[in-house]
């Protein structure tokens, strides 16, 4: 899978393609990354395009980076659709949650995931506290936001969010919009 965001326009129409990890470099350094995504924003902001379309595949990564992209696309005045395809899971489920009201779509044969955050560090016992706290407040704030663009309940998904082991569960598209997820 590329790991790349990729920009395509027209005058009525700004298309965002996401694939592959989020918050990683890719093949001859491509990156999905907020960095290279802000200048394609700015790009979209001055063709003052009043839609914009955001396809994502991708199984996730870096949660700062994801909750960027979603802010930055929040910050569009445009009206924003996301398309997910494939996995979309973790990190990409953040940034699916900035489409418009009604507008987050999920393809008929799409898996979708939500988790409790994780992290990989090495440290003393205070260090790991600190990240500790660190991954308690970052579940919240995900669960928050699902709950702000669901209309459910934020202990709906603290609920799903922790099963297996705070892995979550891989939802079907039906299940996704059933969970409020997704749209359509």
């Amino acid at each position: 899978m590329n790991q790349t965001i990729n920009i395509s326009a027209t005058a009525t129409v700004a298309t965002i393609d996401i694939e592959g990890v989020i918050g990683s470099e890719g093949q001859n350094g491509a990156v999905t990354t907020y960095e290279s995504l802000r200048e394609k924003i700015a790009q979209i902001e001055a063709l003052e395009t009043p839609m914009v379309v955001v396809n994502i595949r991708s199984v996730g990564g870096d949660v700062a980076d994801a909750l960027l992209i979603y802010e930055a696309l929040q910050g569009l005045d445009a009206r924003i659709t996301t398309r997910c395809y494939g996995y979309t899971a973790s990190a990409a489920t953040i940034i699916a949650q900035a489409a418009d009201k009604g507008c987050r779509e999920i393809s008929s044969n799409a898996l979708y995931l939500i988790h409790n955050s994780m992290c990989a560090i090495e440290g003393n016992a205070s260090t790991l506290e600190s990240r500790a706290e660190l991954l308690r407040k970052t579940d919240e704030r995900l669960a928050h936001l699902y709950a702000q663009h669901s209309g459910r309940e934020v202990e709906n998904f603290v609920v799903l969010m922790a099963e297996n082991n705070g892995e979550g569960r891989w939802l079907t598209a039906e299940e996704t919009v059933e969970a409020g997820l997704a749209d359509k």
